[in-house]
């Protein structure tokens, strides 16, 4: 008996140590993960999920971005030899508007100008020599909110996946400037070489990867870019970046709906003229010139709070609710040297880069107004982004998406009184921004560049966890809307706030994570096209004779038509026989995209 009682009392005081002293006994037991960077004598100090994942947070890849350094390319990072960086915590987030933003994603409350910093995770053990190769992720939010920390991309289902499956990772998420501090241009921003922070922010991020990941257990040369939303374009940025001739910081790319096509109008004048609102409104104009030097250094001055809030102000205002498009990359004759559409017709790029590119079923749903139930509105549900259209080329669109097309996707009993011109408006958001984009990218890419047609893939994703949150937010005619593809991406298994964690949808994940997964491992799949098995390239019988593709392949993950390669032929409609099949050439891609990416729109939309 007295055996048992103090048996008893052991089991208690053990467990009184571990509900009030967990992390001290967590470290006694099982100390934090360290990294040794040897090479230049710095210790990194991490921590470890329940899913034996180590994670090293709020690593700095550039010196603090304030005063004379404001709005200037980043200056890479040195820490003095013998540094210990805690890397258990996450950093700041770059600055922009506070609060929620989507019921699965964090609550911004933590943000600062010193937040050029970068997370890292990796399976449990992992040794310095084990030349495992790396993902960057580019997180999107418009160049206006956004960070790798955020609890969307949360790694440990991915890196979890790439190790059970004995193709294990290192996954890299970096933050870089967003906003004013990520994209304001003026004269002499320009002719100081100092524009396009941001993009200069994730090139200094990728380069701090070549540079360092091999302590980590990473392979430098083994580097994956993975983005989605505006970090997929700005992959396709990277590719474009000084035209080419400096070719690009990674082995391989995955851009997630988007590529620098007719997104965005790329020429500065409309930033400029935005960046000068903001220096108005904090008196920062000297002499009557809202492009001078004098300028430039009093905006450097002005506290970073001031400027915060003045500037997603005027960004949500101008472009609501999250205020994308106000300030974004534009032509610097340095960076980015022409419009993006012209670069990759003049075949001004980093070339033979393996890539996939993607979008999902309903990706720009979440762009149109529900109320929209007439021509004029359809057509002005992108007519902020994209206002010199002319009437001709409304016309076509307007020709090119008819009506029909769409009536048999009214669900009135499920959405409400929503009417056909939505979902027309939402597929033609959907074209205009993401689906033309990426085959405007990756066709131009095979057809303008030496590489291999078999280095692009392309898919499309028609599932979504998201269905009950939609409901719950009163917009169930999203569907398949953007943001759908990504926590399959990350394998999440325990995504919350109401949204669907099913078997299916589990089994979903772990198929598609488990193919990009082989496709990070096999970081040579132009020459290896068995990495991915029977996902056949986008453009496999593409010539460098032809103007515009006229046949294509699209892997299709979940949907109603489950997942598998389509093939389909600008002239082959009639002999469709699958109901995939069907669903594609549905899309219209050939004619629809082909004029969205003619010269007549690009010229008007200035890409």
């Amino acid at each position: 008996m007295a055996a048992r009682l103090v048996a008893s009392g052991i089991a208690l005081l053990l467990v009184f140590v571990a509900v009030y002293f967990q992390e001290p006994l967590n470290d006694f037991l099982d100390p934090r993960p360290t990294v040794v960077d040897s090479t230049r004598d710095i210790t990194y100090i991490g921590s470890r999920s329940f899913a034996n994942i180590e994670h090293f947070q709020n690593i700095f890849y550039a010196e603090e971005p304030t005063g004379k350094r404001r709005f200037a390319p980043p200056v890479p990072i040195q820490h003095a030899r013998g540094s210990i960086i805690d890397a258990t915590q996450s950093g700041a987030w770059c600055p922009q508007g506070t609060g929620d933003i989507l019921p699965f994603t964090s609550r911004i409350i933590n943000i600062s100008e010193n937040c050029l910093s970068l997370r890292i995770a990796r399976p449990k053990g992992i040794e310095k020599d084990a030349k495992l190769p790396v993902v960057v992720w580019l997180h999107g939010g418009g160049h206006a909110l956004g960070s790798g920390s955020d609890t969307l991309y949360e790694p440990d289902g991915l890196v979890e996946q790439a190790s059970a499956d004995r193709m294990p990772l290192i996954y890299v998420a970096i933050n870089y400037r967003l906003g004013l501090f990520g994209f304001a241009t003026s004269k002499t921003l320009i002719e100081r070489k100092e524009t396009n922070a941001g993009l200069r922010d994730q090139r200094a991020a990728l380069n701090w990867v070549r540079e360092n990941i091999e302590a980590f257990g990473g392979d430098p040369d083994r580097v994956t870019a993975i983005g989605q939303s505006v970090g997929s374009s700005d992959i396709g940025l990277q590719l474009l970046a000084f035209g080419g001739a400096e070719g690009a910081p990674f082995q391989q790319a995955i851009m997630m709906s988007a590529g620098p096509g007719v997104n965005f109008n790329s020429q500065p004048d409309m930033v400029t003229s935005n960046t000068a609102t903001i220096a108005n409104q904090v008196s920062c104009v000297k002499d009557g010139d809202d492009q001078s030097l004098k300028t430039l250094e009093c905006l450097r001055e002005v506290p970073f709070e001031a400027l915060t809030n003045l500037s997603v102000a005027a960004s949500r205002a101008a472009r609501p609710p999250f205020g994308e498009g106000f300030f974004y990359p534009t032509i610097d004759n340095d960076f980015l040297q022409d419009r993006p559409s012209q670069l990759m017709r003049t075949g001004k790029f980093a070339k033979g880069i393996p890539i996939i590119a993607s979008w999902v079923a309903n990706e720009g749903a979440w762009y149109v107004p529900p109320s929209t139930s007439t021509d004029e509105e359809a057509l002005g549900s992108f007519g902020l982004w994209l206002s010199n259209l002319s009437e001709d080329t409304k016309r076509k669109l307007l020709e090119l998406y008819p009506l029909e097309d769409f009536d048999h996707m009214v669900r009135p009993d499920y959405d409400g009184p929503i009417s056909p011109q939505y979902y027309r408006a939402a597929q033609m958001s959907r074209d205009i921004w993401f689906t033309c984009t990426a085959l405007e990218f990756t066709w131009r890419y095979v057809r303008n560049g030496p590489g291999k047609p078999s280095q692009v893939r392309l898919y499309e994703f028609n599932e979504t966890m998201y269905t009950p949150v939609f409901r719950a937010m009163g917009v169930p005619m999203w569907r398949v809307a953007h943001l759908s593809d990504i926590p399959y991406l990350f394998n999440n298994k325990h995504l919350g706030r109401g949204t669907e964690n099913s078997e299916r949808h589990l089994a979903l994940a772990q198929d598609f994570s488990r193919t990009i997964i082989e496709f990070v491992s096999s970081i040579c799949i132009g020459e290896s096209d068995s990495a991915l098995g029977s996902w056949r390239p986008a453009y496999a019988g593409a010539t460098a004779e032809q103007e515009w593709f006229d046949e294509i392949s699209i892997q299709l993950f979940g949907g109603p038509h489950s997942s598998e390669t389509v093939t389909i032929s600008k002239y082959g409609e009639m002999s469709a026989k699958t109901a995939a099949e069907k669903a594609i050439y549905w899309e219209k891609l050939f004619n629809r995209c082909e004029f969205i990416c003619g010269e007549q729109m690009r010229e008007e939309a200035w890409v």
